[in-house]
């Protein structure tokens, strides 16, 4: 797997990047990061003025993030009369309260002149270029309409209580809500942006599933076998108690001799492969992993449909899971939100919490303002509050403060692949209440797989044990099952840090016209996020590289994927459907952005956040990326720990 994490790159290597990577940050912002405010989308010309239209139907359509959005409007002489979504690919749940709200607000104050929606500004900026247009058709003056106000902020206050106060409606935070009004306690929740979800809906959505049964696992092959060995050696040569790792190759051992077939793993041999690939102690990835099996587990109890194992980028064991009825992290939320009818959970949404109350050293409650109508809540906790607002990968700051490796304060500017909101607003307010922030060696997950266009990871097609990964020379650079970081710091020398993932008809992952995590293909090729072609000659036209060099690269990888040897970058996974050699091709250009931040709040084991002198903050709980260690769709079992912890095992 190449070498692990810490290595590193030359400055100025690093710095022949700045330019082409700060000039594409100024083109297109950090798209899916922040939302821009109403005066960089919309031109601001004074009060509005009444406009006419000729009467009728008209249709428009314009980008929004995943896909193209239509929308139908209905103009009288002299108003806008309806505003109709008739079709979009969007993340449903990012995007509903845009394609809900703003056509409501359009017609209801004759404007164009409107907020976007927290969190969906993508999809808003859509949905009003297209109502734009369809008023260009009209005849309209959308100058005038986008000059016209939107609704008034009431500036008003509310005070509530609950049992129990969560900031950020992410997959830890919703865990641990749920989890704990299952059990009886009144919850609110506060949320920036306007869905719950978070970063979960913007990845592939995978969790460990480390006690899968059989019929979701890959079969075993001696490719694996070699990075169970791999694993094990590395943690006997960093100094992990031998007999963890004794213990674990016993598991193994044990499996295979009963029988097994498929794929070995376990919470054990999680935390080994976590400790080779992240670093930190075993016991520090133990907890992790064995708060993810109970979390699993919690799931499966809520009849969760869990899909076939999978392996994912930077972590070559099949043992990812997730739902195999949504796309990305939709499932879990699907899930929770049946789960959460009759309950008593109150989710704040497009409101931002801005400070923890506190009463001497003791968290009491949050207050936080509403970006929709401007209403302050200030809600007070009877039992403890928990912050899980993710971590500061949109905050560049902040990453550079707390740069290890990255070289960050050499660029202006760089891309972020995360939801809206991850800039550290959790972090500061817990520090301010008394905790302590938590470093790590290993504190920035760079992701080498985004794509060039939109910057985000959900436009990934196939998965990295079943895909080869090229330069512009039509060479491969990396071990594609190697770690994110040894991956990405081979990206970052490659030509303007871009490389072209490339897969098969049979390791597309491609279903009814639209991807695994849920894009449409021709949404996609017509975006210039993917290239499809009936021949590997025709594809490496497409994507500018050297027909020849790419034709022997993807031979001499054939030959890898039948040997499970790979001689140049030392690749040990490859899934069943590796090989390249069934049309269509597909390769989608990629490129680097910050990902996951490793570092937060300073927890114990029991999540409870810790001042400087290593003593628990009294009732306050760090949960997600916002804890130290903290991260992924797998921190949802830190927060049903928590739920646990505070409200007991029994569900009410």
């Amino acid at each position: 797997m190449g070498t692990k994490r810490g290595a590193d790159f030359s400055r100025r290597q690093f710095l022949q990047l700045s330019a082409v990577i700060s000039a594409g940050a100024v083109a297109s912002g950090s798209l899916g990061c922040a939302p821009r405010a109403e005066s960089d989308t919309l031109s601001d010309t004074g009060s509005g003025t009444s406009t006419t239209y000729a009467e009728g139907t008209y249709r428009a359509t314009s980008f929004g993030k995943k896909s193209d959005i239509t929308v139908e409007t209905n103009f009288s002489s002299d108003a806008i009369e309806s505003v109709e979504i008739i079709d979009h690919g969007e993340t449903e749940r990012i995007a509903q309260a845009a394609l809900g709200k703003l056509p409501e607000q359009i017609v209801e104050f004759q404007s164009l002149g409107l907020d976007t929606v927290t969190g969906a500004t993508l999809t808003s900026m859509a949905v009003l270029d297209a109502v734009a247009q369809c008023a260009e058709q009209a005849g309209g003056d959308v100058t005038a309409l986008k000059a016209v106000p939107g609704p008034e902020k009431s500036g008003g206050s509310e005070e509530l209580e609950g049992d129990l106060v969560v900031i950020g409606a992410g997959i830890s935070g919703m865990a641990c809500a749920l989890a704990a009004a299952q059990r009886g306690a009144k919850v609110i929740v506060f949320e920036k942006s306007s869905s719950m979800g978070g970063n979960a809906l913007v990845s592939g959505g995978f969790i460990e599933h480390t006690q899968a049964p059989a019929e979701l696992r890959v079969d075993t092959n001696d490719g694996y076998t070699d990075i169970f060995q791999e694993i094990l050696q590395f943690n006997l040569d960093a100094g992990t108690d031998p007999s963890v790792v004794e213990a674990v190759q016993k598991q193994w051992d044990d499996y295979y001799e009963s029988g097994n077939t498929k794929l070995f793993s376990s919470p054990e041999f999680l935390g080994l492969q976590l400790r080779m690939l992240e670093g930190n102690t075993y016991n520090f990835q133990h907890t992790y992993a064995t708060d993810v099996a109970s979390g699993v587990e919690w799931l499966s109890t809520m009849n969760y449909p869990w899909m076939p194992l999978v392996a994912i980028p930077g972590y070559s064991w099949a043992h990812f899971s997730g739902s195999s009825e949504d796309v990305n992290g939709e499932g879990y939320f699907n899930t929770f939100e049946r789960e959460m009818d009759g309950l008593d959970l109150t989710i704040l949404f497009a409101t931002a919490a801005e400070e923890l109350l506190t009463e001497g050293k003791t968290v009491v409650g949050v207050k936080g303002t509403c970006a929709a109508d401007g209403t302050t809540y200030t809600v007070k906790a009877k039992d403890a509050v928990v912050v899980a607002s993710g971590g500061y990968a949109d905050n560049q700051d902040m990453l550079k403060e707390h740069d290890k490796m990255w070289h960050w304060d050499e660029l202006s500017a760089f891309h972020c692949d995360n939801n809206y909101g991850h800039t550290g607003d959790g972090i500061r307010m817990a520090m301010e209440a008394g905790a302590a922030f938590g470093e790590l060696d290993f504190n920035q997950m760079v992701f080498p797989f985004v794509d060039t266009v939109l910057y985000a990871t959900e436009t990934t097609v196939g998965t990295t044990n079943e895909s080869i990964y090229v330069n512009k020379a039509g060479e491969r650079f990396c071990d594609e099952g190697g770690s994110r970081t040894d991956m990405t710091i081979a990206l970052m020398n490659q030509e303007n840090g871009v490389g072209f993932q490339v897969v098969d008809h049979d390791s597309a992952m491609i279903t009814d016209g639209h991807t695994h995590t849920g894009m449409d293909v021709e949404y996609a090729i017509e975006r210039g996020i993917l290239y499809r072609a009936d021949t590997l000659e025709e594809l490496a036209s497409l994507m500018g590289v050297d027909e020849k060099t790419f034709l022997g690269t993807v031979e001499k990888y054939n030959q890898m994927c039948d040997s499970l040897n790979d001689p140049d970058f030392g690749r040990s996974s490859f899934g069943p459907k590796a090989r390249l050699e069934t049309p269509p091709f597909y390769a989608s250009p990629r490129t680097w952005a910050m990902h996951i931040t490793m570092d937060g709040v300073s927890t114990d084991s029991e999540h409870r956040a810790l001042d400087a002198n290593g003593n628990p903050v009294p009732n306050l709980y760090v949960v997600g990326e916002a804890a130290c260690g903290g991260r992924g769709v797998g921190s949802l079992g830190a927060g049903h720990s928590v739920a646990e912890a505070l409200y007991g095992t029994a569900t009410a």
